[in-house]
């Protein structure tokens, strides 16, 4: 089965852009879903996993952290009815990513050696302020 995933990726060309997290690939404009994804999960080698919680500002972010933290809301829930990321749907997951694939300070919080797995931490960016939680690390 591995070598059928490695010649299905052999005919990715450069061109193409694959993305695991979301399960499809990408030829030109053309979308379709990628077989099996079961195939591709040696792919995350190397990659962090993370939910998170998009919110307008860093004092917004600390109160639903403090909810989450006491046990008033899950961390799912919490996505679903604050966040303002599309992830939220998904209880805010964004399923595995490569270094570099997000904004620099989500990126350095998720592939930081030191950030614990599971805790959550809040990050600034351009977007906003972020409920991160990792999920796998690289």
């Amino acid at each position: 089965m591995l070598l059928r995933a490695l010649g299905a990726l052999c005919l990715v060309s450069s061109a193409a852009a694959f993305n695991v997290a979301a399960g499809i690939h990408t030829v030109g404009a053309a979308r379709t879903v990628a077989p099996a994804m079961g195939m591709f999960d040696f792919l995350a080698f190397g990659k962090a996993g993370a939910k998170h919680i998009l919110v307008s500002d860093r004092g917004y972010a600390t109160k639903i952290m403090n909810e989450i933290n006491a046990g008033k809301i899950s961390f799912e829930e919490a996505a679903k009815v604050h966040s303002t990321c599309p992830s939220a749907a998904k209880g805010g997951d964004l399923g595995t990513f490569g270094p570099g694939q997000m904004v620099p300070a989500f990126n350095d919080y998720c592939f930081d050696p030191e950030t614990p797995l599971n805790d959550l931490g809040i990050v600034k960016t351009g977007f906003g302020a972020h409920i991160i939680k990792l999920t796998k690390k690289p």
